[in-house]
């Protein structure tokens, strides 16, 4: 049977399951049992396997209540199609949710990881490539990915060891859609492939999948512009860059969990592969060559934009060599400079699960009043209808609320359909309790950061690099932010002995840049929570409470993590023991200056420094350090206090 009839088929059954009283258990008990949720029985309990997919029992009637409950979330659809006379409308929408695989709680039942793999595979490129090894691999890492896939349900832990076996590289390819929530997305402006399995709110990314055409290319300037070192192997990603990030990531996820008893919001990275062939532009039979060669022949990359590439390469070799330090014995020709390029950046791809497609920025783009316009114009190049923007709009509101109703309003305008839709009081009361929830998030994700002296250079935090995602967990549909790309990550390490504050001022400084812009306020509409209010189209009012409640949990993360960090054996044992015992000196300097810098404290505090072993020149370097930035420390001198 096609896949799209059978998907219909699934939406179709999944209407027919919201007919039945809860309290029909014998029909209920036939349904699961088909579904192989359970074995036969009323007395027989559900799968335990369905607790990891967000469900809290497996007693039978606790469970088809949260079963139904997940089902219903698109009643608003299901309940158009009641009745003697269906609107074309109605079919209309009814067809188009039934092509998201995602969104069919039902399919993941119905359709197999092998067949969900083998479409995948059907509307991609697939390469060649080397596991990538990295023997200086912390063991936090691996603890958090066997962590990652433990809280995976079988099905799409199935279905990412299909795509881990092997060391395949997979690439975008003509027949991939960038259509939100495809089963096989290529988002737009991005260079990296997400997959959404069917009946699931898990996503996995491959990171970097390159471009259409040639996959691969060099860039050093854009728009007359030095373009980012990770951004020169233009399509792919570095492989010492993705080791770094896993290492700094998993670091993060796993002190997280220590202070706060909860998984981390941030995404688990599970598999890493170098890449050893390239596919060819042009050819659809599957060719591929060797990546020495790829970026040395012309016939392999294509004589277009060949001899631009070269001069890319060659500037970014002689950059490379400058900010590394590291050279390889001069060579001349074509074959040297190649070699001396990838052994600078080892093109490589990572797969993760957890990610979000939905980044912020993305969002706040989107439901603006020329969003439509943008998605569809702009950036997907088609022409669209009304009834396009109106289900665009609809597929938004579904992942920022979580539980969606739509106006029964005239589509008039995008912009008008939206005001109708935040204007309905459910949507509304969602909208702000999500708001608030995520405002929290996003400060006790820094207060945490803050509370080990780390810093991302704002990479954590920026708007692009956050997604938000509805997730089904503890029987209820909930938002959820998630933070990527942690390559700008910079933690303690165990030989540090005390926090380093004149290099991590700036980096600190620019992710509360990235959060919410409180050193320039023309800077906040950019900003994570700027993009938030845009996304839930809050009052002042609300504004004010959600500052209010960041700063709050800003405090407590900060304080949790701090004491963990003095009870917490297996938290203290990422940092040493000299710079332990020095964690709460900062922050006593800081009260101090802040508070006036009288002289007892300043003989009090050079003595401590000289009782514990730090350098002559401490108090200067800090006082330095907090004059520099005392903007920062103003507004945040609350996180200080004792």
């Amino acid at each position: 049977m096609p896949w799209d009839v059978r998907r219909l088929a699934t939406l179709i059954a999944e209407q027919q399951i919201l007919k039945l009283p809860a309290g029909n258990l014998e029909d209920f008990d036939a349904i699961l049992v088909a579904l192989n949720l359970k074995q036969p029985g009323l007395e027989r309990a559900i799968n335990a396997d369905v607790l990891k997919e967000g469900y809290t029992t497996t007693e039978l009637r606790g469970f088809i209540v949260e079963f139904q409950r997940k089902l219903s979330r698109f009643d608003r659809m299901h309940r158009k199609m009641h009745g003697k006379t269906i609107a074309a409308e109605a079919v209309r929408d009814f067809i188009g949710l039934s092509r998201r695989d995602c969104k069919l709680s039902l399919a993941r039942y119905v359709f197999t990881p092998d067949e969900v793999v083998d479409r995948v595979l059907k509307q991609v490129r697939v390469s060649e490539g080397v596991k990538d090894i990295d023997v200086a691999q912390a063991r936090y890492v691996d603890t958090e990915l066997s962590h990652a896939m433990r809280r995976l349900p079988e099905f799409e832990a199935r279905i990412l060891q299909r795509l881990c076996q092997g060391t395949k590289i997979y690439w975008v390819s003509d027949d991939t859609s960038s259509a939100i929530n495809s089963l096989i997305e290529y988002p737009l402006t991005t260079v990296v492939l997400v997959i959404k399995p069917p009946g699931s709110h898990f996503e996995f990314e491959l990171k970097r999948a390159g471009r259409r055409g040639n996959p691969l290319g060099v860039v050093f300037t854009r728009d007359g512009y030095r373009v980012p070192a990770s951004h020169r192997l233009d399509g792919g990603s570095m492989q010492w860059l993705l080791r770094y990030e896993a290492s700094s990531g998993s670091r993060l996820s796993f002190m997280y969990r220590l202070v706060h008893g909860v998984d981390a919001p941030l995404p688990g990275y599970l598999a890493r592969n170098t890449v050893f062939h390239v596919p060819l532009n042009g050819h659809h039979n599957g060719q591929q060559a060797p990546t020495f060669r790829y970026f040395t022949d012309p016939r392999a990359f294509g004589e277009p934009g060949f001899r631009q590439m070269r001069v890319a390469m060659n500037d970014a070799v002689e950059a490379l060599k400058q900010e590394e330090g590291e050279y390889l014995p001069k060579v001349p020709g074509d074959m040297a400079l190649t070699a001396e390029f990838l052994s600078h950046v080892a093109p490589s791809q990572a797969i993760l699960c957890g990610t979000s497609s939905f980044r912020l920025d993305k969002l706040a783009t989107y439901l603006a009043p020329d969003g439509a316009e943008i998605y569809f114009k702009q950036w997907l190049q088609v022409d669209y209808t009304d009834d396009d923007a109106k289900q665009f709009a609809d597929e938004l509101l579904d992942e920022v609320l979580g539980v969606y109703d739509s106006p029964d309003v005239r589509y008039e305008s995008y912009e008008s359909y939206l005001e109708a839709a935040f204007a309905l009081a459910e949507n509304r009361e969602r909208a702000d309790r999500i708001f608030l929830s995520l405002v929290k998030e996003a400060a006790r994700l820094w207060g945490t950061l803050l509370g080990v002296r780390g810093h991302s250079r704002g990479e954590s935090f920026v708007a692009r690099n956050v997604g938000l995602r509805s997730v089904w967990e503890e029987g209820e549909w909930r938002v959820k932010l998630i933070f990527m790309d942690h390559d700008g990550l910079s933690l303690p390490e165990l030989e540090h002995g005390h926090f380093f504050a004149q290099n991590a001022l700036p980096g600190i400084l620019l992710d509360e840049r990235h959060i919410w812009g409180r050193a320039n306020p023309a800077l906040f509409p950019t900003t994570l929570v700027g993009c938030l209010q845009k996304i839930y189209r809050t009052s002042a009012q609300l504004n004010r409470k959600a500052k209010t409640l960041a700063k709050t949990e800003l405090k407590a993360s900060y304080r949790r993590t701090q004491q963990a960090l003095t009870t917490n054996a297996k938290l203290r044992a990422f940092f040493g023991d000299v710079f332990l015992s020095r964690l709460s000196d900062w922050d006593q300097f800081v009260t101090g200056y802040l508070n006036g810098r009288d002289r007892q404290w300043q003989t009090e505090m050079k003595r401590m420094f000289s009782e514990k072993g730090y350098e002559p020149d401490t108090f200067d370097y800090y006082a330095q350090a907090v004059e520099k930035y005392k903007g920062f420390f103003e507004r945040n001198g609350f996180l200080f206090e004792r």
